[in-house]
């Protein structure tokens, strides 16, 4: 486990303005430059297939802080990331973060990704205090490929109340939904066994799951296996973006559709007492969005097949705002 604190000259967990601001972003494929022989990250190297060198990389890092931080007007207390090498590009990505009155660090684990890729949390360490953090394996059932990404706990104290945060980013849809559905049905069933432990020794837990599910809000494994529901009477947890996928809106855009694979799940308690039906939202700033020349609208990519666009990422950030009281 790797937790990188600054400094403490402050009090923990006091909330500096009236809500505490969350993001959730699939930044695509942050690799660091050098080879790693235990990962599968020879594309992302200055002689690999993509070119990636140190100016895109320091050019993507610097655009992901320009989305978590709304061009530097806005700082929120902890940002889930997905797709992110190792714990090279945290510290770069941190390096990055430094504004006044704020003290960005990250909770992250090596995960056994075949790809190399795993999820970790950026914090302000001015927002929010860790209490402690966990791994939860996910273990596939498949002879060929078991190895998948590890679903982040991380229990901290922000705003005046105790947080359970999951940062998930669940099996991928290759091979197609018949293949692949039973991997993240597994997935759900490892986020709701914890949050099951959790709520039973403490029935108003507050719990807050982001992330990519690689599912929408109304599949099985998010609706059923996770029972993250629409309405108090179907499920403990509540999905802020079934609304989204209802209106046909998404953070993923494929095959000319848009998706609602990026997600925030809470604790009915939690929304009950400190959000509305309008604390969650897509972000969609002007400059992470492409248009094409018949005006069709999808997030501006890194990359699109092996030619660097310099973009941000193909996935739309989500953020998520809590009322501190």
């Amino acid at each position: 486990m790797f937790l990188f604190f600054a400094l403490p000259l402050f009090s923990y967990g006091k909330c500096h303005s009236d809500s505490l601001i969350l993001y959730s972003y699939n930044v695509e494929n942050l690799f660091d430059t050098i080879n790693d022989p235990n990962k599968n990250d020879e594309d992302f190297l200055p002689n690999g297939k993509l070119q990636w060198n140190s100016a895109r990389y320091f050019d993507k890092l610097n655009k992901i802080v320009q989305v978590v931080t709304n061009d530097g007007k806005e700082f929120p207390a902890a940002v889930g990331l997905i797709e992110i090498e190792n714990e090279t590009v945290l510290k770069d990505l941190v390096a990055r973060m430094k504004f006044k009155g704020h003290a960005y660090s990250y909770v992250w684990y090596d995960s056994p990704d075949e790809r190399g890729i795993d999820v970790a949390m950026l914090y302000d360490a001015k927002q929010m205090k860790i209490i402690s953090s966990e791994k939860l394996p996910v273990v596939l059932k498949s002879e060929t490929d078991p190895n998948t990404r590890d679903i982040l706990h991380v229990y901290a104290k922000a705003c005046g109340m105790k947080l359970h945060f999951f940062v998930n980013h669940w099996p991928s849809r290759r091979g197609g939904e018949d293949v692949s559905a039973p991997f993240r049905a597994q997935a759900a069933g490892v986020l709701r066994s914890k949050i099951d432990e959790l709520v039973k020794s403490a029935p108003q837990t507050n719990v807050i799951c982001m992330g990519d599910f690689n599912d929408f809000p109304s599949n099985e494994s998010v609706k059923s296996v996770l029972g993250a529901g629409v309405s108090k009477e179907s499920s403990v947890l509540l999905n802020m973006m079934s609304d989204d996928e209802q209106r046909k809106e998404g953070s993923h855009f494929y095959q000319k559709e848009w998706s609602m694979l990026d997600q925030f799940i809470v604790s009915y308690s939690l929304y009950e007492n400190h959000m509305n039906e309008h604390s969650a939202k897509i972000v969609r700033h002007p400059y992470l969005m492409y248009t094409s020349k018949s005006g069709e609208q999808s997030p501006a990519r890194t990359y699109v097949g092996d030619s660097w666009k310099g973009g941000y990422s193909d996935h739309l950030p989500i953020r998520l705002a809590i009322k501190c009281k």
